[in-house]
């Protein structure tokens, strides 16, 4: 089975700057029409690539971070750790997708997805709503529920990589 990335996300210091700097360097359209200032990226790609989205740092500090869409999260989790990453938060549902984070053996934190469409498909439904068809329009929601809840689940891996980057500065 295929894991294909569906969504990226960089977290700012300085939001509103870094959504200008993306918009003038790729053209990208931000809109930051939620109550957040959560800016929703379409890349203007015609259906090419995947869209995210830019939004404010919890703690003060930058990251990137991508989506890979997986019909199971906890045993994606369990195969990671296996493989040398930990767990920084496990499945959380939450209603259009369900998704968790780890950080794999460099620190560097990955977001793991299971849309609604594919939780239909894992429970034999074939029914599926408009939302679930829509998968962008259900991974920029989803996005919009989840960065403020996952920043403080990241401020571990983060912390252990600034360390290491001074350390290996030094």
């Amino acid at each position: 089975m295929a894991h294909p990335v569906t969504h990226f996300e960089i977290n700012a210091r300085d939001a509103k700057a870094v959504q200008r700097f993306y918009q003038d360097l790729f053209g990208w359209g931000v809109d930051t029409n939620n109550p957040q200032d959560y800016g929703m990226v379409d890349t203007q790609a015609s259906g090419r690539g995947i869209n995210g989205g830019i939004g404010p740092s919890q703690d003060g500090r930058s990251w990137l971070t991508f989506y890979v869409d997986t019909p199971d999260p906890a045993k994606t989790l369990a195969k990671a750790e296996k493989l040398g990453a930990r767990t920084i938060m496990p499945p959380m549902d939450m209603g259009v997708v369900t998704y968790a984070l780890f950080a794999d053996p460099e620190g560097n934190v990955v977001g793991l997805v299971k849309s609604q469409a594919q939780q239909g498909r894992s429970n034999g439904s074939a029914r599926r709503s408009s939302a679930a068809r829509n998968g962008a329009s259900t991974r920029r929601t989803a996005a919009k529920r989840t960065t403020r809840k996952a920043a403080s689940a990241r401020k571990p891996a983060a912390k252990r990589r600034t360390t290491r980057a001074r350390t290996r500065r030094a």
